[in-house]
């Protein structure tokens, strides 16, 4: 019977079998992964808001505020759910790294770089030797001799992969059948828990397979998740092993390797990719433009070598060292990688998350695009503007102009003139004029320009539903498009019939305008009466204090006591109350914008299933909404991550 392999791979794109996990714990999936993980709890997340505005869209808002431990655990937890609903539309291998790091002590994660000697066609057989150089260089103590595990990595087959971990000082010999392991000690890299997958690599610009529909890979994919061949069996067979890392430097020799890579789509990726090439004799200078960097190879190994030969040599060492450009190297890496003593997530454990998320989003629209251009075909109906995706493509763009319109408005309302008479120290003169004040900003600010385009956008629904759907036999013209009204928790569903457009965003001022600004004003009339009502007493008190045997000095600061007292107190209610309103009709103005999307892309997609009366379209969309909402709630868990 072969060797069993000590490191268990992890599931390959071909190769992805997608099971309900019943905790978070997942098992290890790539050359890395060795030994268990402590499980993590699920705290469950306080809703912060009690009132649903419409839809179910409306109704699921994140805390406003958690600890970190709590953020963290929200943002695995809606991994997890993402892996187990949507993980066809994810790179899983990607998904579960991530999942892995947030496992982890924060600020302590492991990272993981991936060394990739890109081989050229001319000369394929120096580019794992670069890459093997490369990493010596970075890891290699000046202060010491040559040590062992350089020797290890020098004699290497560059052809088969190494798993470099920078935790101790010995040497770890595999057995056969195993990826060969070093546990080297780093001074440039200490305390930063990193691994290194040194292989050689030709890489190619993906392509999506014929027929697979919902996924596309992009390049920093391919260079983030490389394939390692492992022996499988003694005859001579190997495995696939796709083996996710969180950062990769892409590493080639002279001007056919620059050339190479200057073709890649590097600066999309520039914190996670770096290219890096061994260019002799090399011109910062001509050189600064460029997309990747640049190292002298012979200057930096020189360098280490004078320096091991006598510290007298220090000089020359620095001047070599910096000349040959290895620490613009090792600043790339150790700005990412260094631990977190405030418990902070390191930064590509959060670059990570966030592509992860935003390749699913991309893979989930390209999947919408696709059921919707097979619904729209010749027979669906004329339809305005196209087809249907025409008009999902508009909603798309309404709630993007919506959400700036929103910030933008809200901005400009909040640092206006008319905003800031409602200072603390103004309220005893215009404090009757909180109403008119804070309401005239939610009127005149809070989406008018949305408002309007969403009706306009709701009368297109309604044309294309009477176009796409067949004229009735007794002549009577097709059914309106009907949207659901908002809920509200204090009457009946039934009472709120259904309306023409969404009116989520004027349910929202009107609850803005009837309950949050007459609660602000009378906070403001209830602080200027406590202000005035403590200041009389204490001023009372001192006349008392004066009339008896105390002086005008201790009179005084009773008085001048009771007045910073009361002013300090009122100043620190008025400025919360005040951030609070705020952030609340930002809320609420997100969430109304979010609700109308919900709504008309729901009376959309039944518009469109009327009109094709395709049920399994309409089962696929169903659950790329569904993926599309995992998506949303974990980009939200992971704003709220440090």
């Amino acid at each position: 019977m072969p060797p069993r392999l000590r490191l268990r791979p992890p599931l390959s794109r071909s190769h992805v079998v997608v099971t309900t996990p019943r905790t978070a714990r997942l098992p290890p999936a790539c050359l890395f992964c060795s030994g268990g993980r402590r499980r993590v709890g699920f705290p469950a997340a306080v809703s912060r808001f009690q009132r649903a505005v419409s839809t179910a869209a409306a109704a699921d808002g994140m805390p406003a505020s958690v600890t970190p431990a709590q953020a963290r655990a929200n943002l695995e937890a809606a991994l997890c759910e993402l892996q187990k609903h949507a993980g066809v539309l994810t790179n899983l291998p990607r998904l579960q790294l991530a999942i892995r790091g947030l496992q982890q002590q924060p600020g302590h994660e492991t990272i993981r770089v991936a060394v990739l000697g890109l081989a050229n066609k001319n000369d394929s057989s120096r580019a794992g030797q670069t890459a093997k150089e490369l990493l010596r260089l970075v890891l290699a103590d000046p202060l010491k001799s040559e040590e062992v595990w350089e020797t290890r990595l020098a004699v290497h087959d560059a052809r088969q992969p190494l798993v470099v971990r920078v935790q101790g000082g010995t040497v770890r010999l595999s057995r056969d059948g195993e990826a060969a392991e070093l546990l080297v000690s780093s001074p440039s890299l200490k305390d930063s828990n990193m691994e290194f997958l040194v292989m050689e690599s030709s890489l190619a610009m993906p392509t999506a397979p014929h027929g697979f529909e919902g996924q596309t890979e992009t390049f920093a994919e391919t260079v983030l998740v490389p394939t390692v061949d492992i022996p499988a069996s003694s005859d001579g067979r190997y495995t696939s092993v796709a083996t996710p890392v969180h950062q990769a430097l892409i590493v080639t020799d002279g001007i056919l390797g620059a050339a190479a890579v200057a073709k890649m789509p590097l600066l999309e990726s520039k914190d996670e990719i770096l290219a890096v090439v061994q260019l002799r004799n090399r011109d910062a200078a001509d050189l600064a433009g460029c997309s990747f960097v640049t190292y002298d190879g012979r200057s930096s190994a020189q360098a280490i070598g004078l320096f091991r030969e006598s510290v007298a040599n220090a000089l020359a060492y620095e001047t070599r060292w910096r000349q040959s450009g290895m620490p613009t190297i090792i600043d790339w890496l150790r700005a990412g990688a260094a631990n977190r003593t405030d418990g902070s997530t390191k930064p590509p454990v959060r670059q990570l998350v966030a592509s992860v998320l935003r390749h699913a989003l991309a893979n989930i629209q390209d999947a919408e695009a696709k059921q919707l251009a097979k619904t729209n075909g010749p027979d669906a109906g004329q339809l305005p503007a196209g087809s249907f995706a025409a008009l999902n493509g508009a909603l798309a763009g309404w709630a993007e102009k919506a959400h700036a319109e929103l910030q933008q408005q809200l901005d400009l309302a909040f640092s206006s003139r008319r905003w800031r008479k409602l200072g603390w120290w103004k309220l005893f003169w215009r404090v009757d004029d909180v109403t008119m004040l804070s309401a005239g900003l939610v009127a005149q600010r809070f989406l008018p320009a949305a408002e309007q385009e969403m009706v306009y956008l709701a009368g297109r629904f309604e044309e294309a539903a009477r176009l796409a759907q067949p004229p009735r036999p007794d002549g009577e013209p097709a059914s309106l498009v009907l949207y659901a009204a908002p809920i509200v928790l204090t009457r009946s569903a039934d009472t709120s019939p259904p309306t023409r457009w969404p009116t989520h965003i004027a349910f929202t001022r009107r609850y803005l305008l009837d309950e949050t600004v007459p609660a602000l004003q009378a906070l403001a009339q209830k602080l200027v009466l406590q202000t005035a009502t403590t200041s009389g007493m204490t001023t009372a008190l001192a006349v008392l204090t004066y009339l008896s045997s105390l002086g005008s000095y201790e009179a005084g600061a009773v008085a001048a006591l009771g007045l910073v007292w009361s002013l300090g107190r009122m100043q620190r209610q008025w400025e919360t109350a005040r951030d609070f309103w705020e952030s609340e009709v930002r809320e609420e103005g997100r969430k109304a914008v979010r609700s109308v999307e919900a709504s008309a892309a729901d009376t959309l997609d039944r518009t469109r299933a009327a009109a094709t009366d395709e049920q399994h379209c309409d089962r696929v969309l169903q659950d790329l909404r569904q993926a599309r909402e995992l998506v949303r709630k974990a980009e939200e868990a992971l704003q709220q991550l440090q």
